[in-house]
């Protein structure tokens, strides 16, 4: 289970095998621990695969609930990743299988991007993050406007 002040971060690229498993790399399994959710998360407009700790997901998804009382919209969201996530356990070497619906859904292929994100890890496509890293770094100027509240 993570420590509450310490941040899942750094990215990594890795391989989905033949038998669709993704092996966690070993600072991100210290941090999670031996059980994670796996599901699918809105990220703008693709489904990105996330991982996180089980306490975690569940802290993620009761705050999302209270919001979802007047909101049918994110009730539809909340349906359709707690009917995505699915709770797996790490074997010994790290490795994870990944469910045909899992990777179709989140449109991984073989190679992938482990991020850390905080209390949570996100998994992109190569394609998809090479892309989106270009963009970020064109927009430089924006983040500091976004961090700050301030342009340079």
């Amino acid at each position: 289970m993570p420590e509450p002040t310490k941040r899942l971060s750094g990215n990594q690229s890795l391989v989905v095998d033949s038998k669709n498993r993704l092996v966690l790399p070993a600072k991100f399994r210290e941090a999670l621990g031996p059980t994670v959710r796996v599901g699918l998360f809105p990220q703008g407009d693709f489904l990105v695969l996330t991982i996180c700790a089980p306490d975690v997901y569940a802290r993620r998804m009761d705050a999302l609930e209270e919001r979802a009382a007047t909101d049918p919209q994110l009730t539809r969201t909340l349906t359709f990743i707690d009917a995505t996530t699915e709770e797996v356990d790490l074997d010994d070497q790290g490795r994870m299988t990944l469910t045909g619906d899992l990777k179709g859904f989140a449109g991984l292929e073989r190679d992938v991007v482990v991020i850390g994100r905080g209390d949570h890890l996100q998994v992109w496509t190569l394609g998809r993050w090479e892309d989106f890293r270009k963009s970020a770094i064109e927009g430089a100027k924006g983040m500091h406007a976004s961090l700050f509240g301030r342009a340079t």
